[in-house]
């Protein structure tokens, strides 16, 4: 489910329509899969093979710039740097090819996923650089890019790349390039500015949302079907019944560092046995797991919140796509 608005562009918005199952059916969640491997992709497409799983909605894998911090183990996405910055887009850039390749040698054109590309730190410094890296993710194989918005100028890079036909997502709320983790949303003043970012982005020609780290009341009242909304994944935000939700692949395999809060439930692994034990097979083995929590409804957890009833009653019963 798309919908045009009068001031989106519908264009690059529409590309994606074929793609988009979770308005089907209130029971149906549309999900994205973090993955950045080819054999990743593979261990995905067996675990989707699974009798049960055959009309799991999994509409989209995302290459993300997470990839530094699991496959590479940095510390975090941030780039410092033009010459590092020019690697992660090249990183990234190989990957989405690689990813390209094993999608369509390994998902059947009619439940092949779209490929989303994450713009990594720098590219959005200005909107011709922006544009300048949503192309080279495009010809990489990309159906479709990701921009963080942290400020003013991302939601310019937005309407750059949209513009230039390519359906954009934006990702509100925690972004990790900026840091400052913390959680959004959590009281009445944060929720109504995620709601101002989210139509924000919407007029700027973006054809969907990623929102991390927002409360679930957030998360509720924006992913509600309404005529002049965008579809949305959801990332450590709890869950919404007509909201999408993202999943990350290696989450489902390795298990956290030590503290982290609201992680899957199925990994089996460390970090420091993947270069032996980090398989197609396993990777299916435990996306198969993860894929039936989520679909099922078990998964992810709820997070905790600052708000009373009270107030969550009260953001869940905004517009949130209405300035009035």
């Amino acid at each position: 489910m798309t919908v045009d608005t009068t001031t989106a562009r519908p264009t690059a918005a529409a590309a994606l329509t074929p793609y988009l199952h979770r308005y089907d059916s209130p029971a149906q969640l549309g999900l994205k899969i973090n993955a950045y491997r080819g054999y990743e992709v593979e261990g995905l497409a067996e675990a989707l093979r699974a009798p049960d799983l055959l009309d799991a909605p999994v509409e989209c894998v995302m290459v993300g710039d997470s990839y530094f911090m699991t496959h590479l183990g940095r510390t975090g996405t941030a780039l410092t740097g033009d010459a590092e910055q020019e690697w992660g887009l090249g990183t990234l850039t190989g990957l989405v090819t690689e990813v390209r390749e094993t999608l369509d040698a390994a998902f059947p054109a009619d439940r092949r996923p779209f490929l989303l590309a994450d713009l990594p730190d720098g590219t959005t410094r200005s909107p011709a650089t922006a544009r300048a890296a949503a192309d080279r993710f495009v010809a990489a194989g990309a159906d479709a890019v990701k921009i963080e918005v942290a400020g003013e100028g991302e939601f310019d890079c937005v309407e750059a790349v949209a513009a230039a036909g390519v359906p954009t997502l934006a990702h509100l709320g925690y972004t990790p390039q900026s840091g400052g983790l913390a959680r959004h949303g959590d009281a009445l003043d944060g929720a109504l500015t995620l709601f101002a970012q989210a139509r924000r982005a919407r007029d700027a020609g973006g054809c969907g949302l990623i929102v991390e780290m927002v409360s679930e009341a957030v998360n509720q009242a924006l992913s509600r079907p309404h005529p002049a909304g965008l579809p949305l994944y959801s990332v450590f935000s709890g869950r919404a019944r007509w909201g999408g939700q993202s999943l990350n692949l290696w989450d489902a395999v390795v298990r956290p560092v030590p503290g982290g809060r609201y992680f899957p439930p199925t990994p089996v692994i460390d970090a420091a046995e993947v270069p032996e034990r980090y398989t197609p097979e396993l990777i299916a083995h435990r996306m198969r797991e993860l894929l039936r929590l989520s679909v099922a409804g078990w998964f992810p957890l709820s997070p905790r919140t600052a708000l009373t009833p009270r107030e969550t009653a009260e953001i869940t019963g905004i517009d949130p796509w209405s300035a009035s």
